[in-house]
């Protein structure tokens, strides 16, 4: 078995315009997300609604901003994505039990997951990877078509797209060649006798791989604040303009645009 036995999914939103990325939404659970939202709220005055109407709408967009996010922690989505191995290391930040974290309670030192299963403190998230361990790896990889550069002054972070005047075509070349000469290098390995947790350490970050991510409504939100925005990286903002795609609707009925989520119109508060 490879990693590419999946094929696309229908209805998968596809990502970095090489016909390989994608993320397809493959459950949302049953109940409306907006309706749950509300009557989560509303269970402190043990009161419940059958039916989302405009008032509830406002009052979804009231609980976010004034940062009164657990009822968004009620409603969860699995989503199937399929990026390169750079994408998914700065995704798996978002999820349950991705910090370093210490905890006393009256001195005495106490496991990080008791505290995790008290505290929702990563909003909901659960990630299951394909396993270099047990598949071969498939020679699928990411390489730019443009070229970018770090700007000189400002933001470290930040990358701009390389002029006209550089080779990007040349520089995509060389990549190419470099990914296709480390998976030779991983197959022969293999054909050696070399075990497969082995021989992938020479693939580069750029290999794509394959993961379920399911996640809380809350956190998908998290998600989308943070990696929507202009100064994320190119690659995994054009991830979290897919998840945005796939979930619109619902986001539309909870009255969260993607203009407020970028903006940061919201509260950052747990309550």
């Amino acid at each position: 078995m490879s990693t590419n036995e999946i094929t696309l999914p229908a209805d998968a939103a596809e990502t970095l315009d090489d016909g390989i990325g994608f993320v397809a939404l493959v459950d949302r659970m049953q109940v409306d997300p907006a309706l749950k939202v509300v009557n989560a709220a509303r269970i402190s005055y043990d009161k419940k609604k059958a039916a989302f109407d405009e008032r509830d709408k406002k009052l979804c967009a009231f609980l976010w901003e004034h940062g009164h996010t657990s009822p968004y922690r009620h409603s969860f989505y699995t989503f199937h994505w399929k990026a390169p191995l750079f994408v998914f290391r700065q995704a798996f930040k978002y999820q349950v039990g991705s910090g370093w974290r210490k905890y006393e309670v009256d001195g005495n030192p106490v496991s990080l997951e008791v505290f995790d299963v008290m505290f929702d403190t990563d909003k909901g998230c659960s990630w299951n990877e394909v396993s270099g361990r047990y598949v071969e790896w498939t020679p699928e990889f990411y390489v730019p078509k443009v070229m970018r550069a770090n700007p000189p002054h400002g933001n470290k972070q930040a990358s701009i797209d390389l002029g006209a005047s550089f080779d990007h075509a040349r520089e995509r070349e060389l990549m190419v060649a470099e990914c296709r000469e480390s998976f030779e290098r991983y197959k022969a390995r293999i054909e050696r006798g070399v075990a497969k947790e082995i021989a992938r350490l020479c693939l580069p970050q750029s290999v794509y791989s394959q993961a379920y991510w399911t996640v809380s409504l809350q956190g998908v939100l998290h998600f989308l604040e943070q990696r929507l925005k202009p100064d994320a990286q190119y690659e995994i903002r054009r991830y979290a303009e897919a998840v945005h795609a796939l979930i619109r609707s619902d986001l539309d009925r909870l009255g969260i645009t993607c203009e407020r989520i970028v903006a940061g119109d919201f509260g950052s508060g747990s309550a």
